[in-house]
């Protein structure tokens, strides 16, 4: 029946399709599929004229032989190529309802087995939605409470597979959720406590900030059984020591997941558990043994999170009336041991003034309880040095206090605290032992107060911060990262530098730094712009994903050739949309024509380097590290778990776009350097540009008419571009290396800065500074490098 076969090649040579192998049971026949038919027209064809099935047609699809991936009508087109083997056999429907079935079974190896094939089946959204609908995902949580070794293993790495679909798991009960933290705590071993994990992770990220359809979890929810299992936290800090490798990165994961969603009410006491817990200083051995690169980014991330800490807690003003800040403050006033006087009590241990909340509103609750932290951990020092300074004549005292507010604004600076925006990829070891850092900072204050002879009336205590802050710079800059022995080398560093030496580099420094960039003002306006230098990166990186770019496209065989796939992310960031072409063409695909789609809800992670799926491959070993990423799900550290996408970059500027690009979206940490350069390139231009005003004020220009005295000088050869508020972002001319347009943005909100900063550079009292943007509001153009 030659005109009911239309996948036969042998009766029609004219139809253009792979010629592919079919199985039924022992049975094989090879044919060329006609991909203009849906799989359910071939299977049906395939059931009518050559296999005797025993079954409607419906009850079966199509299944690759070698991966067991279902057959759709999509794949069909775009994956099914010539040489590949299929087979038939039972449709996602008829498969659900069996294995739904055995998970009520009372053999335990009939339930083993089943548990084994969910873990694959429940990847693919046909399957998972018939699992769904039989209720399969109750017989699952059964299974979950009940299982233990090998069966709690892999039920809980099924739930875990079927969490990365977007719908379905958004009604667990309270209990169950216990369930799973308390397998966190009494569970050791790997394959158990990593997909707990990865789902507890999941359930934090379902919060009403996720882009997924589920959102009605976070961390509130998984705080509430948390806090019934009063070793979950001691649990997975002491693993972050532990010798298996994934333990250590999926609790520090966790971690990290819980630090940057934890609610406000919660965050305070989730912090200070993790501080008793000593987790910095864990986390500080993890740096300085090397770790992989997976677990470096997880540690870099915790770096940048306790950064974002430490500058939400510099904002929250000293109140008080607070009962909490108003028991530190009695502690710092009891441990210097002195009486009051009359009208005389704060200023007696260095306050500038009676009022707390104003003296230390510079550094609000982080410098108040760095404080006491030092008074609490170092009495003798604070009770020596406040008594030595009482033994003074007024004028020859150091104000305890505010050298303490001073040394807590350096080391804020110095590690964007002030800013909360941290573009570091690097270790700083010395960040998270900040209290220690603190109180040798704070020792060497008062020693080259000595030194320098200073007095208390005039600007001397600008002038010892500003010789310390020289100083700091480079004792904390010269410590390697991976230095078991960094504190002592920084405290060797501050302790043991005479003033003459640091006078001398201070001099130097100043040689090629204004004097004037380490004012109050000036600082104050680097934390303003610094944040919109950020904000313009992101904005200019996430771009380059909107406007979209050409990548090989990878399979376990190597680089596929005659295919390359253009990806190009949403215009709302949900969804990245790829298709797969013959060749590049000279123009970018519009969405239309990118049939396929990854929902970015399921991204939580970027693999770099050697650590990328794309190297579990031999056949892909010569590719460049540098140049290769990753975007993967929670499950895909699983090395039976594949990317969502895989990015082999043209180039190092393409690397530092993308890579970047897909960090800021997902708000983690700047991996890449060149972005972080170009950061802070963008801060340092717009400060300076702010301050030109400076060196211009009372100056007469002088006509052209009068000019004479010599030839007009040449302009400098650079190349620049002007934007007339036209072209936007986007005009640009190519190769700007990737960096559009962001002069302009950052120079127009200076404009109005810089005038602020020149009344106000040489008032060392001056607190932060109304900075308005009329420049941008009123489309004040600025001038554009490349």
């Amino acid at each position: 029946m030659p005109g009911s076969e239309p996948y036969f090649s042998q009766h029609h040579r004219a139809l253009k399709g792979p010629r592919v192998s079919v199985t039924f049971g022992s049975q094989k026949i090879e044919c060329t599929l006609d991909v203009s038919l849906s799989v359910a027209s071939i299977v049906k064809n395939l059931g009518l004229h050559q296999f005797a099935l025993p079954l409607q047609p419906t009850n079966y699809c199509l299944r690759v032989v070698e991966t067991e991936e279902l057959v759709t009508d999509e794949k069909l087109r775009r994956k099914i190529r010539d040489g590949d083997n299929l087979k038939l056999v039972s449709s996602p429907a008829i498969m659900a309802a069996e294995m739904v079935r055995d998970l009520s079974s009372e053999n335990d190896g009939t339930l083993k087995r089943t548990l084994f094939l969910l873990q694959k089946y429940l990847k693919e959204e046909e399957f998972a939605d018939e699992f769904l609908a039989k209720k399969g995902l109750e017989k699952l949580e059964e299974v979950i409470i009940g299982g233990t070794g090998n069966t709690l293993a892999y039920a809980l790495t099924s739930l875990q597979t079927l969490m990365e679909h977007d719908h379905g798991w958004d009604n667990f009960p309270a209990p169950f959720i216990s369930t799973l933290v308390s397998v966190i705590v009494k569970q050791n071993l790997v394959n158990i406590c990593r997909p707990a994990t990865a789902i507890i992770i999941k359930l934090v990220l379902a919060d009403k900030s996720s882009a997924s359809a589920i959102q009605c979890y976070g961390f509130d929810t998984v705080n509430h059984a948390i806090s019934a299992q009063s070793s979950f936290l001691p649990t997975l800090v002491h693993r972050l020591s532990a010798t298996d490798y994934l333990l250590q990165l999926n609790s520090m994961h966790l971690i990290n997941v819980l630090f940057r969603h934890a609610t406000e009410r919660a965050r305070t006491d989730f912090v200070y558990m993790l501080d008793a817990l000593n987790t910095r200083k864990t986390v500080m051995r993890l740096m300085q043994a090397s770790p992989a690169e997976e677990l470096a980014n997880q540690l870099v991330e915790f770096q940048r999170l306790l950064i974002q800490e430490g500058h939400r807690r510099k904002r929250i003003a000293v109140d008080t009336k607070n009962p909490t800040h108003e028991a530190l403050l009695k502690d710092i006033w009891e441990a210097a041991l002195i009486e009051a006087e009359p009208g005389l009590k704060w200023r007696k241990i260095g306050f500038d003034s009676e009022s707390p909340k104003r003296d230390l509103a510079r550094v609000g609750v982080l410098g108040l309880e760095t404080l006491h932290g030092v008074i609490k951990n170092h009495p003798e020092f604070c009770e020596q040095t406040i008594s030595e300074q009482l033994s003074k004549p007024a004028e020859r005292r150091c104000p305890f206090v505010r050298a303490g507010v001073e040394v807590c604004e350096l080391l804020a600076d110095h590690w964007e605290v002030s800013t909360g925006y941290s573009t570091s990829t690097t270790y700083h070891p010395l960040l998270l032992v900040f209290e220690d850092v603190f109180y040798i900072t704070l020792a060497t204050f008062f020693r080259l107060w000595e030194e320098m002879q200073a007095i208390a009336t005039g600007d001397d205590i600008n002038r010892v911060a500003n010789v310390l802050r020289s100083q700091f710079k480079h004792a904390a800059n010269g410590v390697v990262a991976t230095d078991p022995n960094a504190l002592y080398t920084f405290e060797r560093e501050m302790m043991e530098s005479t003033y003459g030496v640091m006078r001398e580099r201070q001099m130097k420094d100043l040689e090629v730094e204004d004097d004037l960039l380490t004012k109050l003002p000036v600082r104050n306006l680097r934390e303003r712009l610094n944040k919109d230098s950020y904000d313009f990166v992101k904005q200019q990186r996430i771009k380059c994903l909107t406007a979209g770019a050409w990548f090989p496209v990878f399979k376990d065989k190597g680089r596929v050739k005659g295919v390359v796939r253009f990806y190009r992310l949403g215009p709302n960031y949900k969804s990245l949309h790829y298709g797969d072409f013959s060749e590049v063409v000279n123009r970018k695909p519009g969405l239309e024509e990118l049939s396929e789609r990854i929902d970015m809800s399921l991204a939580s992670d970027l693999l770099t380097g050697t650590s990328s799926p794309i190297f579990r491959s031999k056949k892909n070993s010569g590719e460049n590290p540098s140049l290769v990423f990753s975007l993967v799900s929670a499950s895909s550290s699983d090395t039976s778990s594949p990317s969502l996408a895989d990015f082999a970059c043209a180039s190092a500027v393409q690397y530092s776009e993308w890579l970047d690009g897909f960090n800021m979206l997902l708000d983690k940490n700047i991996a890449n350097k060149d972005t972080a350069e170009y950061i802070q390139a963008l801060t340092d231009v717009g400060v300076k540009l702010a301050l030109l005003d400076l060196t211009g004020e009372g100056i007469d220009v002088v006509s052209a008419g009068m000019i004479g005295a010599g030839d007009v000088p040449e302009l400098p050869k650079i190349s620049f571009w002007y934007d007339d508020g036209v072209g936007g972002i986007g005009g640009a001319p190519e190769g700007s290396g990737g960096m559009i347009g962001h002069g302009a943005v950052v120079a127009a909100s200076s404009l109005e800065r810089g005038r602020e900063v020149a009344d106000d550079a040489d008032d060392a009292e001056s607190t932060y500074f109304e900075a308005e943007q009329e420049a941008i509001d009123t489309g004040v153009a600025g001038y554009e490098y490349t």
